[in-house]
This record gives structure tokens, sequence and C-alpha cells, in this order.
């Protein structure tokens, strides 16, 4: 594929930024834990207002975004996790921070990453076409999977040499510079300027639920995806915490084995393309899904010895069978879309698939204190597999490539009947 100027730059841009992430996801948990001591309740709340901008701004934002220049939403959004991340990392130099505003901060995080999420998942279908989407995913896909590889080697390394706020500064330098590649993308023609609106907010974010609702794909994957990522959260919060409270590992082994899972994740990037073209885009997203759940058994039965590495194995399994499975679903999605609707199916999905994160996080640190961190694991590993059985009935498993017509947005409303000062009766959906 022969790569634009733009698409260079938001490639680049999103792969300095997931190192950034990788290394702060990790120093950040084990700070509270280690630091701070906290307990597992303390540790799941801590994810939840990571994810918690999801679940109160998602849908709005959708809206708001399609609104507006799409490229400059993604650099203020970054300059925003830059400042987050760099007072975390001044506050964690002083010795000031407490787990209490570590929440605040980590909300403030998660707004930002809100606005970086959605604009970049619509601003991709604008500087690639369609039939290239896949691969352009494939390749993003595969250089955060290098991030996912060396991001909790480095953070556990560092923090072998340095304190927590050196390495968490340096995620926020990682930050900077992403917003710097991100200032430099332009868009122009008709795909710069974002679509006259003659509809109210409030209208825009019901026809993005209305959307995603009708069309049985989207449908599907929404609950697929909501239901895996409220149960996922948990899986990998208490094999963190087992490996880290109950087994007691050395931050740089426990670097190493979620690089593991960045190894997994790298190769099911570099095959997610070449799968789907063998076997179908459809079948390829099934298969994934059942073998992840599979591999992903062993991790309640973590030990020290073979069941350690047993379970490591198939945390990386796991994590490049979902990679698999998202680099497919999200580019049906985006080729299935109608234009002008990016932003709201965008935001819709990711309100229903990433605003059950928080949820999940928030249950499994509950549960954990009662029955505790491994039992915890188990539930959460079973729910996974739960997940699947509504991508076996669904449309998508019969989906072979993406030579599809999109999915008609919903009618605009009557002329008169909405506008910025919309009557009560304007407020009424059409199919």
């Amino acid at each position: 594929m022969a790569l634009k100027k733009n698409f260079r730059l938001l490639w680049s841009a999103e792969t300095t930024s997931q190192f950034g992430y990788e290394v702060a996801t990790v120093v950040i948990p084990l700070f509270a834990v280690k630091t701070l001591n906290a307990t597992p309740a303390q540790v799941g709340f801590l994810v939840t207002c990571e994810f918690l901008g999801f679940l109160l701004l998602g849908l709005p934002a959708g809206a708001w975004i399609d609104r507006r220049r799409v490229e400059r939403v993604l650099v203020f959004a970054s300059l925003g996790r830059t400042a987050v991340f760099g007072t975390i990392a001044a506050l964690a130099l002083t010795g000031g921070l407490s787990i209490q505003p570590l929440y605040a901060l980590m909300f403030a995080a998660s707004l930002c990453t809100v606005f970086l999420g959605i604009s970049y998942q619509s601003i991709l279908p604008r500087i690639v076409d369609r039939q290239l989407l896949p691969g352009a995913n494939s390749r993003v896909e595969f250089t955060l999977s290098l991030a996912e590889i060396t991001g909790p080697a480095i953070a556990g390394f560092l923090l072998a040499l340095a304190t927590s706020s050196y390495v968490l500064g340096a995620a926020a330098v990682c930050f900077g510079i992403a917003t710097l590649l991100l200032s430099r993308i332009r868009v122009t023609g008709a795909a710069a300027a974002p679509p006259a609106r003659t509809t109210t907010l409030v209208r825009d974010v019901r026809d993005g639920i209305r959307y995603v609702l009708r069309v049985p794909m989207f449908r599907v994957m929404a609950i697929r995806s909501s239901t895996y990522n409220f149960c996922n959260i948990a899986t990998t919060t208490m094999f963190l915490l087992l490996l880290a409270s109950v087994l007691r590992l050395p931050s740089a082994y426990i670097g190493i084995i979620f690089s593991g899972a960045g190894a997994g994740a790298t190769l099911g990037a570099l095959s997610a393309v070449r799968l789907s073209r063998r076997f179908g885009v459809g079948p390829t997203v099934l298969g994934a899904c059942v073998l992840a759940g599979i591999a992903s058994i062993p991790l309640p039965f973590a030990r020290s010895g073979t069941w350690l590495i047993v379970a490591s194995i198939g945390y990386g399994i796991a994590s490049g069978c979902i990679v698999v499975s998202n680099i497919l679903q999200l580019s049906v999605r985006q080729a299935l879309c109608a234009p002008g609707m990016q932003a709201r199916l965008s935001a819709t999905m990711r309100f229903l698939v990433w605003g059950v994160i928080p949820l999940g996080a928030s249950a499994a640190g509950l549960v954990a204190n009662v029955i505790g961190v491994r039992q915890t694991l188990a539930l959460a590993v079973a729910g996974e597999l739960v997940s699947i059985v509504p991508l076996y009935f669904s449309p998508l498993r019969r989906v072979v490539d993406l030579d599809v017509e999109p999915e008609p947005a919903p009618e605009p409303p009557p002329e008169g009947a909405a506008g910025d000062g919309a009557r009560p009766e304007a407020r009424q959906l059409s199919d």
C-alpha cells in the first residue's frame, strides 16, 4: 500500500503515543500497589477512572466531533493527555501523589482518550481508501503491538533503574512527540470540512444510537464486544494483581509476561489480512475469538513453575487472537458506515463497548475483596467464553470480504423540523 503523508503522520503518532501508554499503564498500577499499598478494590477503581470518560462522554463526543475538523480535535486531545501524565510524573517526583489525586488524573486522561480514540477511527477512512482499510488497520496494529511487546519490558527495566516518576515522565514525552506529529496532518478537499448540520447535538447522538441498533452487524458487534470487554478488563486487572500481590513477582518479570502478550498481538496484526483472505473476514473473526477464549483458561491456575509458563503463553495467544478480531471488525464497521456517520458510529460503539470497562474493573475489584483474586479471575475468563455466543448467530460470520455497500444513514428531518433551536416534535427520530 502506497502510504500517503497524512497516514504516515497518523501512524507514527499512534505508535509513539502507544509506547508511552504501554509504559504508563504498567507503571501506574504497580506504583499504586507497591508504593501506595492500594487494595484490589482501589486498583479496580483506578482502572475504572482510566476508562470512565467513555461511559460519561462517549456519545456526545462523537456527535460533537462530527461537527469539527477531526485533525484539530486529535491535536488538542493529545496535548491534554501530555499535560495529564506530565502532572502525574511531577507529583510522583515530589512525593505529593496519593491514590485520590491519581483517581482524578486518570479520569482526566480518560477524557482525552475518548476524543483521541473517536477522532482516530473517524479520520482514517478520510485518508485511506475503503479497500485498503484492513491493510492500514493492520499496519497500525502491528506497530502498536510492537509497543505492547517492548513497552512493559521497558517499564520493568526502567523501574529497576529509576523511580516511577522518571519513567512516567518518559511516557509524557512520548505523548508530546505524538502531539507534534498530529499537528502536521492536513486533510484537504471534501474530506476536510465537516458536513453541514441542520440537527441538534441531541438528535445526532440519538441518530448514532439508532444507527447501531438498526444495523444487525453493528448490533451484534456491540453485544459481543461489550460483554467481552466487561470480562476482559477484569481478567487483565486480576491477572496483574495475581502476579504482583499473590505471586509477588518482581516488576521486571511482570513486564516480560505482558511483553509476551505484545508478541502475540504482533503476530495477530501481521496475520489478520492474510487469514481473512484465506478463510473470509467473518469466519476468521469467529475462529480468533474462540481460540482466544480457550487460550485464557490457564490464567486462574497460574502459580510458580510450569503453570505460570503455560498461563503466560496462553495470555500471549489470546492477545494475538483478539488483535485479529479487532482489526477485521473495525474494518467491517468502517466499510459499512455511511459517510458523515463515522464519528457517531465510533462514539456509540465505544460508549457501548468501552463504557462497560469501568463497570467491569470496579466489579472485579469488589468481587476480589470478597472471594479472592484467583477466583475472580476464573469468573472473568468464563465470561469471556460466554461472550463468543452472539457471534456464532450473527451475519458477521458470513462476511467474506469488504466489497459491501455502506448502510444508509438515518434520514434527515423534514425541512424546518429540526435546527439548533429544535421544537419538541423535532426530537422524534426517523426510521
